[in-house]
């Protein structure tokens, strides 16, 4: 595993030499080209000035803001890299709050913290200090082109930083359309779905949930350069009426349940 990112975190007049990992894996997809129909050749993207129509080579690509209407202002790689932010190499925590208080709609992307060099008694000492306290550190830091709101917390061995969205970046829920409001629920309706939840409790461990749109895709392949006949697609399940639904998911999962309910009782 190789650091992505190399700093500090920093919170009071600590610092803390650190490194940052990817946390996640996304290499394991299964991945497409563009293909040039006909042929079935892989066509390259190519960068054109509308006004010239002529290719533009990567080393003449630069960024820019658009100030007004169709004027824009190039900024370079490097004036980027020298703008003055105490969050250009630090992970500058801001204060520790309680788990429970992030709304798990604010989190983005996680990454690994790891200690740098000479940094592993004060990283150990924060790592402990947060999960003995259920605390989790709330700060900024800048990496490539933006700063991000993070959250930092012990999870197992290492410290954990999430990316946040800001407040801003969240829509509101009620922008969305014809939320359900005055809906009358039936008591009896209440009952069954407490129940069905009730009966599907289960203890969240990720190594137990697998892509099945990744086995299915990875079927297709295999099946087309078999040149053996496709799968046919799972028809879309229906809308039922809600009563009956509920009933017939308690009388599914009540065999089920009798069956651990033996098997616990030996």
């Amino acid at each position: 595993m190789r650091p992505i990112w190399s700093g500090a975190l920093a919170f009071g007049l600590v610092t803390i030499p650190v490194k940052l990992y990817s946390a996640v894996e996304s290499s394991s997809d299964v991945s497409f080209r563009l293909l040039d129909g006909k042929s079935l050749t892989p066509i390259k993207e190519i960068r054109v000035n509308p006004a010239t129509k002529e290719e533009v080579p990567w080393e003449r690509v630069v960024r820019g803001f658009e100030y007004s209407k169709g004027k824009y202002l190039a900024v370079s790689s490097e004036e980027l890299k020298a703008l003055p932010l105490p969050t250009a190499h630090t992970v500058e925590l801001l204060g520790f709050v309680d788990a429970e208080e992030i709304d798990a709609l604010y989190f983005d992307k996680a990454y690994y913290l790891g200690p740098g060099k000479g940094g592993e008694k004060a990283y150990e000492l924060l790592r402990r200090t947060l999960a003995d306290r259920g605390k989790v550190g709330i700060g900024k830091v800048a990496i490539r082109t933006r700063e991000h709101l993070v959250a930092v917390r012990p999870i197992g061995g290492p410290l954990v930083m999430q990316t946040l969205y800001y407040a801003d970046e969240v829509r509101p829920a009620e922008d969305i359309p014809d939320l359900p409001r005055n809906v009358r629920v039936l008591p009896a309706e209440r009952k069954m779905a407490e129940q069905l939840v009730s009966s599907m409790v289960m203890e969240f461990d990720a190594s137990e949930f697998k892509s099945e749109y990744k086995h299915a895709l990875q079927k297709l392949i295999k099946a087309k350069l078999a040149g053996k006949p496709l799968a046919e697609p799972e028809a879309p399940r229906k809308v039922i009426d809600l009563q009956e639904a509920l009933k017939q998911s308690l009388a599914r999962l009540r065999p089920a349940a009798a069956k651990a309910r033996r098997r616990a009782t030996g």
